[in-house]
């Protein structure tokens, strides 16, 4: 999302984008999005810690600050302030690790039977959202108290982009959440995607 006067990624040169917090997924999508476009964060377009995403909408609103990656439903926040958005980091072509479902190889040891049955209920789930929308949108204001139609809109089309219709591991978007965390970590380095996960779904466990 960006104020109204950035019309092209370019024209984040020298103008200060907002993150929640370095090394955020809102921060990696930034950096990748700015690299992919041939800017270097920080050196080209300075990137600033700024709290949360109503902080940076305000921000922006004030226009000391001119663009940040927002989720829903900060991004129809933002609009109302006038914001607009300028990509869609759904269908840019970069891969990484948004929102992850996670469990220890002990779990899966000796409790597999539950984590597919919470897998098979998490994929019953998408299903609902993503052909029974109306439905799915009262389940949110049940829940979230959000009544707003637009915010409530926005946040099923938001994930309808970015949550995988069918909850499998795409390998591809390891090597930059390992590579993120090599900053930190040396040995993410050398990490292997395939350590990370499974597509066993036999009897046989990890």
């Amino acid at each position: 999302m960006v104020t109204p006067e950035i019309k092209t990624v370019n024209d984040l040169r020298g103008k200060t984008v907002g993150v929640t917090r370095f090394g955020s997924s809102g921060d990696v999508g930034v950096r990748m999005f700015l690299t992919k476009d041939g800017l270097e964060p920080i050196k080209d377009v300075p990137l600033v810690q700024f709290g949360g995403l109503p902080e940076i909408a305000a921000a922006m609103s004030k226009r000391t600050m001119y663009a940040s990656a927002f989720s829903q439903p900060m991004a129809y926040v933002a609009q109302q302030g006038g914001a607009r958005m300028l990509a869609n980091l759904s269908n840019v072509n970069i891969r990484f690790l948004h929102v992850g479902i996670t469990t220890t190889r002990k779990f899966m040891r000796e409790r597999r039977a539950q984590a597919k049955a919470y897998l098979r209920a998490y994929a019953c789930a998408l299903h609902f959202m993503f052909t029974r929308k109306e439905e799915a949108e009262a389940i949110f204001t049940k829940y979230t108290k959000i009544k707003d139609p637009g915010m409530l809109d926005g946040n099923v089309v938001y994930g309808c982009d970015f949550i995988e219709k069918v909850p499998l591991v795409k390998p591809a978007g390891f090597p930059a959440t390992l590579g993120d965390s090599a900053k930190k970590n040396p040995r993410a380095k050398a990490a292997k995607p395939e350590y990370f996960f499974t597509k066993s779904w036999g009897k046989n466990p990890l």
